[in-house]
């Protein structure tokens, strides 16, 4: 509803007309009644009483619409609570837009078995303790945090702010390196605090085209995404070992040179998928002064190596594993 400030103020509109009047008929000299010029100044002062009482209202409204939107924006993520705040994003039930994104899932390990033997006070320490910490990171490489399903989490990265294809690869690699860095800080502090059974993080990383966008109802929406790459991230964080993050082939094709990751894995029977999906076992950052670092991995044999050829010569490797036999 739009106010009429004319009618609101129909005192002072006519006061401001007649003066205009006085003033335009008195072109010499120019001169106002004593009586008018009292009337001016008592309807002046009731003016600016009133305009008080609205300046101190309308900061009232705001402290309250501030607090609020305070309250709001911890229930969406940074990127989303900008976009709605910002007045560009409406509120439609089925606004969708088809477009590549990296998703992220997580989630801890047999952490309902964990949970069984926890009482509830203890469990939400422990589950909030690790959010608040998986989270900051989040925000920190720009994710956009679609949700918490129990402990597990799921971010994606290009909506709503899209920069490229690949640096949104990297950021979510990037982003789950560092998580699984803090998980081992939280299990230390977890464990100081009496907790005595570590608890491990899967991750699974995906790379593909999502429908993202206002899905629910006209009561209740969220803005989340959906589609094959959102399904596989899940996928991949199953069948993955503890403290282990797996990615899909199209991420590793954008951030090969940027950090160290297994040979291919042929992952078949995987659940919703009736191809063999290709998939690897991301380890960590590459040395970005020297690039020496050289893994090797055969899965088979159960066999793992790494090794900086900066540090260490080929003959003291070999040195190194004949010891061992």
């Amino acid at each position: 509803m739009t106010t009429d400030y004319k009618q609101l103020f129909w005192k002072e509109t006519d006061l401001l007309d007649n003066f205009k009047k006085i003033l335009t008929d008195n072109t010499e000299l120019k001169t106002v009644s004593v009586k008018d010029f009292k009337q001016l100044i008592k309807e002046y002062e009731a003016l600016l009483k009133q305009l008080n009482r609205l300046t101190q209202l309308s900061d009232k409204q705001q402290n309250k619409l501030n607090i609020i939107l305070e309250r709001l924006s911890k229930y969406v993520s940074p990127p989303l609570y900008k976009k709605i705040t910002s007045g560009k994003e409406k509120v439609e039930i089925n606004k969708t837009k088809r477009v590549k994104l990296t998703i992220f899932f997580s989630d801890i390990k047999d952490f309902s078995n964990h949970s069984s033997n926890m009482d509830s006070e203890e469990l939400s320490v422990i589950l909030n303790s690790y959010l608040e910490e998986m989270t900051n990171i989040i925000h920190k490489y720009g994710g956009t945090l679609d949700k918490y399903i129990g402990d597990a989490i799921l971010v994606f990265f290009g909506d709503p702010d899209f920069v490229s294809e690949k640096e949104h690869a990297k950021s979510c690699v990037a982003m789950a390196i560092e998580m699984r860095n803090k998980m081992k800080e939280l299990q230390k502090q977890w464990f100081e605090l009496g907790f005595q059974y570590p608890l491990h993080i899967r991750m699974g990383i995906t790379t593909g085209y999502v429908s993202v966008g206002n899905f629910g109802s006209q009561e209740r929406m969220d803005y989340t995404v959906i589609g094959n790459p959102v399904n596989l991230a899940s996928r991949l964080q199953s069948l993955a070992a503890e403290d282990q993050i797996l990615i899909c082939h199209e991420t590793w094709s954008f951030v090969k040179d940027f950090v160290h990751c297994s040979d291919v894995l042929h992952l078949k029977d995987v659940k919703g998928f009736y191809t063999t999906v290709l998939a690897y076992q991301l380890y960590d950052f590459m040395d970005k002064k020297t690039n020496q670092n050289v893994i090797y991995e055969d899965k088979q044999k159960n066999v793992l190596l790494q090794y900086d050829r900066n540090k260490i010569t080929k003959e003291e490797l070999i040195k190194i594993i004949t010891s061992l036999e």
